[in-house]
């Protein structure tokens, strides 16, 4: 676009006489395109997009000198040693916790569904909107290329109802932020998670609801073959429950069809349902107690009822005929089944444990357990089956799914051979000869095609009947999939990978996948194992591999030794193995944010059982803002919450970390950069952190944080002989990492606090209450009493010694101090007077109101 002073200049013919004339822009333009030369109106096009290339290419270099520039000033920001371990002020710490309260309000958690895709959203994260039908643009792009009786159709367009509503004769939509932008683009693409792009699965009928594990396996027509374990909480008498248990899931997942040859109809699929001796080589019970197992624990999740299965089967061949349209149902199969009992086939292959020891020896962690869910425990050892175990099996026959841990360096490029005949291989030798065990009905030799469908422009390719073939997860799962539509990986127009696929599952609005008791660990285990064959990425390349792979091998301890001693002396290593070895260390570390010291390892255990926000994502409702701790569901029910929705507990613990590291410790990661402002410690230059599960399936996070201003370890040694640094470490010890408050002084002290266990069914106190001090402390003292206060038990953290005894691993009884100290060679302390009270952040006590430790690290 020329201005009106360059087209001035150009009028080389004097088209413009006039002073009028050449004020007003738009006449100057006419009286060119009218009057001028072909010549001259071209080299004013030339002219024009030469300088709107310009002006793109300058914009774009402003863009990015201005990216370098503020990457430049995260990076080398003034560097100012006096500020090292500088503590927030007391406004700004308030503002810290305010934030954090305004961030786990009502409406930060507040959601509501998607009319367009089906999904829970979180009103503020997925900037969720309210508009009329009539106003959604491009909006016949929601309506199905192909229409099913069970669809709900508005005005054409496929939607969900859940996410509708009618406001007199308008249809208002509720819309996420990803579908609405979506469907603003000029294309004839519709929204990849729309229900018209073949998401919609429809509703679960009745019929298919009131199905138990063993009768959804009696209508199946594929098995996932996945061990499902209850982890158990910590004790504190009373009855177990096994609705309060999670699930956790051990080994990988591989599912195979019914072996198709030596049998009849029933192995065909059209003989339905599957007779009940399959469920004795479907499932696996192990029951770990003192006396005799609980009818009604067996009768609740085992039992199977004949007019359920056969009702069950009628709905699914009239609605489900993709599947189910040409099954035959036995009237003498539905006989054999018991009327409301456990089959005996079930009943026959449960073994028990009465070493219930055994539960805290393998449910024990890095973490303290910090709930006390009521399991009781006691001495005793063996095993013993309830029933006789009628199957046999040989000593040499190998388990079927092996759990592998590898270590060391292997070859993933792969080049030579197709991922099918790598997992075709891999699977070959999980078997002897190809064979399983000796099970009543035998699987087939071959795994279920599971790895993933063609890509799009090999879908267009196939012809129709190969793009109508059946589908793993509608066979699989037909209480998830039961008209058969939608399932995972499917053709569809927008094509949705596997793994963006399972999170629309199961952020799906009735909660179906996230509450079953395989899908989230079937999906998972395939997951997992295409990222192992098709995702993994080496720094060695082929051509490097077998010389590398070889040198490594022939390291050994005393070449590090060595090594060790050489680089001590200041000399190069000599051993060119350990010269790789460094290579690829130093090639890695280079990698890794924070090579300077100033660091602090945190570990943080949200106690995803009582937290009110876990509870609002499991579904209860609950006033976060008002927050009154003797409404809402009873603790049992809390636990219950938890166990049947791990996806619950899973985002609870995401949200919780998010929130943590986003205000209180108030540093936040961006596309180009990290924004850092004082959190409670202070300045955060950079964070690690890895999350692990732990006892029954909970998670928890280790962390390792760099301060900002880190002094080099030598000018920490010097200045360690310096009184006022100490002091400035010692506040920070004070105001950071505790072990002591008033009433912390002995066991007797103790018993006098309160032992809340349900302290995390809380709220923080609101910042603006005049006595908002005094709650925090109050709350801080309850908080640390109930979750930090350490119980020394035998098998989970007693351990035997050499002498005959007994110590604890956690190092507990603790070394008492009167005072927070720093010495001159770096070791620190806090004030400890309790020897079994672990240390605490207090940022994290009261605002997450959960187990956490914090340590100081000197390296000393």
């Amino acid at each position: 676009m020329q201005t009106q002073v360059e087209l001035e200049e150009s009028d080389d013919h004097h088209l413009i006489s006039q002073l009028g004339e050449r004020q007003n822009k738009d006449i100057l333009l006419d009286r060119i395109l009218n009057h001028a030369p072909a010549e001259q109106i071209k080299f004013l096009c030339e002219a024009g997009q030469q300088k709107i290339e310009g002006k793109v290419a300058m914009g774009s270099e402003r863009r990015r000198g201005s990216k370098r520039k503020h990457a430049e000033e995260d990076v080398e920001e003034e560097y100012d040693p006096s500020k090292f371990l500088v503590l927030p002020t007391d406004e700004e710490l308030k503002d810290c916790y305010t934030r954090f309260w305004k961030a786990t309000s009502n409406a930060a958690v507040e959601t509501s569904i998607c009319g367009v895709c089906a999904r829970e959203c979180g009103v503020i994260d997925n900037r969720l909107s309210q508009i009329s039908l009539s106003d959604l643009p491009n909006v016949n792009q929601l309506i199905p290329k192909k229409t099913h009786p069970a669809h709900d159709l508005f005005d054409g367009k496929l939607l969900e109802p859940a996410g509708v509503k009618s406001e007199g004769n308008t249809c208002v939509i509720s819309i996420c932020h990803s579908c609405s932008e979506e469907l603003k683009k000029v294309t004839d693409k519709l929204p990849r998670y729309s229900l018209a792009n073949k998401l919609w699965i429809g509703c679960v009928p009745w019929q298919l609801q009131v199905l138990t594990f063993p009768e959804q396996l009696l209508i199946a027509l594929l098995y996932p073959r996945v061990y499902v374990f209850k982890l158990f909480p910590k004790r504190q008498g009373g009855v177990w429950d096994t609705s309060m248990l999670q699930r956790a899931m051990r080994r990988n997942v591989s599912t195979y069809d019914l072996n198709m040859e030596g049998i009849t109809s029933m192995v065909e699929g059209r003989l339905m349902p599957r007779p009940p001796a399959l469920l004795a080589s479907l499932i696996s019970v192990t029951f770990i107690a003192l006396g005799e197992l609980p009818k009604n624990w067996i009768h609740s999740t085992f039992r199977v009822c004949c007019r359920v299965v056969f009702e069950a089967l009628q709905w699914l061949k009239e609605h489900n005929a993709k599947y189910y349209g040409n099954i035959e149902i036995s009237v003498s199969r539905i006989e054999s089944l018991p009327e409301d009992d456990v089959p005996q086939e079930i009943t026959s292959i449960i073994r028990q444990s009465d070493d219930v020891g055994i539960v805290d020896q393998e449910s024990e962690g890095y973490v303290p357990v910090d709930d006390n869910e009521g399991i009781p425990t006691g001495p005793g050892t063996g095993s013993s089956p309830v029933h006789n175990d009628p199957t046999t099996a040989s000593e040499d026959v190998e388990p079927d799914v092996v759990p592998l841990q590898v270590s060391g360096t292997i070859d993933t490029d792969m080049s030579t051979m197709t991922a099918s005949e790598l997992m075709a291989w891999g699977l070959s030798n999980l078997w002897k000869e190809g064979r399983e065990g000796g099970y009543a009905v035998r699987h087939g030799r071959h795994p279920v095609n599971d790895f993933g469908q063609p890509h799009q422009n090999e879908q267009s390719e196939a012809g129709e009947a190969e793009q109508n073939q059946p589908n793993f997860f509608e066979k699989a799962y037909p209480c998830l999939f039961p008209y058969g539509e939608g399932g995972i990986e499917g053709q569809r127009e927008v094509p949705v990978d596997f793994g963006d696929h399972v999170r629309w599952a199961l952020r799906h609005h009735d909660h179906r996948f996230r509450k079953h008791k395989t899908f989230p660990f079937v999906t998972f285990g395939i997951q997992q194992r295409r990222q192992v064959l098709a995702s993994a990425r080496l720094q060695m390349q082929r051509k490097t591999f077998e010389k590398d792979a070889h040198l490594l091998s022939t390291i050994t301890v005393e070449k590090l030794q060595r090594a060790q001693e050489q680089e001590a002396n200041g000399l190069p290593i000599s051993d060119p193995a350990v010269r790789l070895l460094h290579q690829h260390i130093y090639a890695t570390g280079g990698r890794v944010t924070g090579s300077d010291q100033g660091r602090l390892w945190i570990t943080i255990n949200p106690c995803d059982l009582h937290d009110p926000i876990a509870q609002v994502f499991a579904g209860e409702n609950i006033d976060l803002d008002e927050f009154n701790a003797k409404f809402g569901p009873s603790k049992e029910k809390q636990a219950q919450n938890v166990a049947l929705n791990p996806y619950a507990a899973a985002k609870f613990f995401h949200f919780l970390i998010k929130t943590i590291l986003k205000i209180i410790f108030s540093i936040e990661v961006g596309p180009q950069r990290i924004k850092s402002r004082p959190g409670i410690f202070g300045h955060v230059s950079a964070y690690f952190g890895l999350v692990e599960s732990q006892g029954r399936g909970s998670l928890h996070l280790h962390l390792l944080l760099w301060l900002h201003n880190a002094l080099a370890m030598e000018e920490i040694e010097r200045l360690l002989k310096e009184d006022e640094f100490c002091q400035c470490v010692k506040a920070f010890i004070n105001a950071n990492i505790r072990a002591y408050l008033p009433g912390f002084n002995s066991a007797e002290s103790i018993k006098e606090i309160p032992n809340e266990v349900e302290v995390a069914y809380s709220h923080l106190p609101k910042p603006h209450d005049a006595d908002y001090k005094e709650k925090l402390m109050d709350l801080e003292r309850c908080v640390a009493c109930s979750k930090n206060l350490h119980t020394c038990e035998y098998r989970r953290c007693l351990v035997p010694t050499k002498n005959g005894g007994f110590a604890c691993k956690r190092r507990a009884p603790f070394k008492k101090s009167k005072e927070d100290f720093i010495h001159e060679d770096g070791q620190w302390g806090m004030k400890h007077v309790y020897e079994f009270m672990n240390a605490w952040v207090p940022g994290l006590t009261v605002n997450a109101r959960c187990n956490n430790d914090g340590k100081l690290l000197t390296n000393s």
